[in-house]
């Protein structure tokens, strides 16, 4: 697996009206019903519109483990992990989307209006053609400095690489420039420098414009942007795909 298959992911997940939730109920026995996203993002959490009578809160008031699963064409994404149920007037107004009016009169503030928050511990995707299994911790252990998933890089056993954490910066194929920067700074990963703002996501140039992110000059780092976007060879696919890794690592 790569930071590709992870911004894949996160890309699919944000098209998706609807998902399917697997909650566990009165029988011990898994149940599966389809639900309305509201406003995905990626593979870390989802969100989701129920009443508070609903079988599904009561059943997931009772055991909170739970699994969401995503579909598009022939891609599948599908999380494990556990929920909340949430009745804050705060995130009840943040959630709220017009068309909830049709379930719940009394409208952000109806009592019998709730939210399920899902926290997701484990994934298994198939994108892509490509699959991949890996538990949350996994992918939030900072494996480089640039973003690439090290763990799962075909190169670490073929080519010996030793990764430009444990190599200071001097990979299989020499010093690393984004890696030199990156440490000269004392940045643990590109995540946390400045010149990466946190607002910026791969698809934010091609709407504001441009064609990729070096012309855009709401990201100044040249380095990485060269290596995600312009490297034909090495390059991600879809361009961005490390930096929405290292900003992960630097969210959560």
């Amino acid at each position: 697996m790569n930071a590709n298959i992870f911004a894949k992911a996160s890309k699919i997940i944000k098209t998706c009206d609807a998902a399917y939730l697997g909650v566990i109920d009165e029988n011990g026995s898994p149940h599966v019903s389809t639900v309305s996203t509201i406003k995905p993002e990626n593979i870390f959490e989802a969100y989701f519109a129920t009443g508070m009578n609903a079988n599904k809160t009561k059943r997931l008031l009772k055991d909170k483990h739970a699994s969401v699963c995503y579909r598009a064409g022939g891609d599948n994404i599908t999380l494990v992990g556990e929920v909340e149920i949430l009745t804050d007037q705060e995130t009840k107004s943040r959630c709220w989307l017009d068309w909830f009016i049709n379930h719940f009169p009394g409208g952000e503030t109806d009592p019998t209006y709730c939210i399920i928050k899902f926290t997701t511990k484990r994934v298994s995707l198939w994108v892509d053609n490509e699959g991949a299994e890996f538990t949350i911790d996994e992918l939030l252990t900072v494996q480089s400095r640039c973003g690439l998933l090290c763990k799962w890089c075909t190169y670490r056993e073929s080519h010996g690489c030793g990764g430009c954490i444990e190599t200071s910066g001097n990979p299989f194929h020499g010093e690393c420039p984004v890696a030199k920067c990156c440490q000269d700074k004392g940045y643990a990963h590109c995540g946390e420098c400045p010149d990466i703002p946190v607002n910026c996501s791969i698809s934010d140039c091609q709407n504001k414009g441009y064609d990729n992110c070096i012309e855009c000059k709401t990201t100044t780092c040249g380095k990485l942007a060269a290596y995600s976007y312009a490297d034909a060879e090495h390059g991600d696919n879809p361009p961005g795909s490390r930096i929405e890794v290292c900003r992960a690592w630097e969210i959560n």
